[in-house]
């Protein structure tokens, strides 16, 4: 939603500039990097990042801080060594780890299979939504790939 919201941003300056004419041009590449530095000061915010749970990168990592895994679920079987497409279970600490971030098993309030296809002529892609309590990251997609039996 964010790449959406930050790719669209340009547009609406644009069709505002070309009713000025081309000077408005000039100023443009400014707008955008102010627009991008805004962004990723608060997404770098070491509070939002606390929020968001501790962030691993790759199973190995996950591994020598929390030893063997109880369950592991892989996503995606072509990347299973791949923190992204697995998720890590560890009940007796009460987390989880998926999409390569800690999650409090606790914070999460939902979990459905969802359709991603934006249009109904292109082939299904499949995601796994998980709603969680935590305001920095309420929303996790992860994916599944193509196979809703999967």
């Amino acid at each position: 939603m964010k790449k959406i919201l930050l790719f669209s941003i340009p547009f609406v300056f644009l069709a505002a500039f070309l009713s000025l004419g081309f000077l408005p041009f000039l100023l443009l590449p400014f707008i955008i990097l102010a627009v991008n530095y805004i962004v990723k000061r608060k997404e770098n915010n070491p509070v939002v990042q606390e929020m968001k749970g501790r962030l691993f990168h790759s199973v190995e990592e996950v591994e020598l801080e929390y030893g063997k895994p109880d369950s592991v679920v892989v996503l995606n079987a072509a990347k299973a060594n791949d923190i992204s497409d697995v998720v890590l279970s560890y009940p007796e600490r009460g987390i989880l780890v998926m999409a390569g971030r800690e999650i409090p098993m606790d914070d999460i309030t939902s979990i459905a299979p969802k359709n991603m296809a934006i249009i109904p002529y292109v082939v299904d892609e499949y995601a796994v939504v998980i709603n969680t309590k935590n305001p920095a990251e309420p929303v996790i997609y992860l994916r599944v790939g193509y196979d809703m039996g999967y």
